[in-house]
């Protein structure tokens, strides 16, 4: 096989420009791209597509283990940036590359960030396993995708890393582990996602999913993690939408064990879908799911199968959506046994947590964990629960 060398490129491009640039521009046939290093600077209403190494990658194509970085100023520009190239296909597998787009220093801008492809994983393709890295601010719009814009086929998502850093004023992001879309047998990486809200942000939000934004066909997520970090300590905070799989499942999608944690904020934290499309009565099959909203006022979806809710001191006031009904969103008639994990508050066993459960007007079960913490459970009474649906 073919290997290209490495290159180190810098440049600074100048106010309205067009550029899309690429790491190995002449890249023959099954080659195996070189590593390259390649930092971009801009100046102001400028589009660039930077590429790791080519436009497509075919066959038994490699592509190298690129570094890619652009750096944002003054405003209105518009970045896309993939680790190996604009395609995928064949056997092709992408490089472990590290990706970084920085508007810290600029308003109204937006990059989109891929690990791999902005467009299709198709066939036999397999991603790298990548850094994904966006720092932004002012008032910019962003996006961060582990492996393609879509993935079909046999495609396979690498383990990525997206790392998200809200540095100062408004700003949102949306994570994606693996791709925006994914159907037939694609197959979802073990990704990490993790937004921060710097200690000088001010306001925002955000939205994460461990693999996309549908799985569809026999789509299976992978056993991401995905957090919410809050260095700010305000109170003005938009909230975020956490997600263990994707916005959206159908056909007989398979969901990825996952671990959810939330913010400081009142998130959405769903184990494995927010909508559900089954091609048959239970064709959809959900992960074993840890869901923690941390603080704030959260709602909470377990999803299909059996997931554990973790609720910590300060919690907050949590709605529980679907505790031990999961499996009802699919159309499946299975029994599931989720979990409440009320360890952190320290009871002392059953007997002092159930005298603190009691149902509402609504005939909804609320365990009333502290003056201000509580969890209510949608459609459970309180003398449906028993000692084997907690850990204490």
């Amino acid at each position: 096989m073919h290997r290209l060398p490495d290159d180190t490129i810098t440049l600074n491009l100048p106010s309205i420009s067009f550029e899309t640039l690429f790491g190995d521009p002449d890249f023959p046939a099954n080659a195996h791209g070189g590593n390259d290093t390649i930092t971009v600077g801009t100046e102001g209403m400028t589009f660039v597509n930077l590429i790791g190494d080519t436009a497509a990658l075919s066959d038994h194509s490699l592509g190298g283990n690129d570094t890619l970085t652009v750096h944002i100023e003054a405003s209105l520009n518009t970045v896309i940036v993939d680790g190996d190239a604009q395609s995928m296909s064949g056997y092709a597998k992408g490089g472990n590359d590290t990706v970084t787009g920085d508007s810290t220093n600029s308003v109204r801008n937006g990059f989109s960030l891929y690990g791999d492809t902005e467009g299709a994983m198709s066939d036999h393709a397999q991603g790298g396993n990548d850094t994904v890295i966006g720092v932004f601010g002012g008032r910019s719009s962003n996006g961060l995708v582990g492996d393609g814009g879509t993935m079909t086929g046999d495609a396979h998502g690498g383990n990525d890393t997206l790392l998200a850093f809200q540095a100062n004023q408004d700003g949102s992001a949306g994570l994606y582990g693996d791709a925006l879309g994914m159907t037939d047998h694609a197959q979802g990486g073990n990704d990490t996602l993790t937004f921060t809200i710097g200690s000088d942000a001010q306001n925002g939000g955000g939205a994460l999913y461990g693999d996309a934004g549908e799985l569809a066909g026999d789509a299976r997520g992978g056993n991401d993690v995905l957090t919410v970090v809050d260095l700010s300590g305000h109170e003005n905070w938009e909230s975020f939408t956490l997600v263990g799989d994707a916005w959206t499942m159908s056909g007989s999608a398979h969901g990825g064990n996952d671990i959810v944690t939330g913010g400081s904020y009142a998130d959405y934290v769903v184990g494995d879908a927010i909508q559900y499309n089954p091609a048959t009565p239970g064709s959809i099959t959900g992960g074993r799911d840890i869901l923690n909203g941390e603080g704030g006022n959260d709602e909470m979806w377990g999803g299909p199968n059996n997931d554990i809710f973790v609720f910590d001191k300060g919690s907050g006031q949590d709605l529980v959506h679907d505790f031990n009904q999961g499996n009802k969103a699919v159309g499946s008639t299975a029994a599931e046994h989720d979990l409440i994990n009320v360890h952190d508050y320290g009871f002392a066993d059953w007997t002092a947590l159930k005298s603190l459960i009691s149902d509402d007007s609504a005939g909804n079960a609320v365990i009333h964990l502290t003056a201000s913490d509580t969890i209510t459970l949608q459609g459970v009474h309180t003398a449906d629960l028993h000692a084997t649906d907690f850990v204490i």
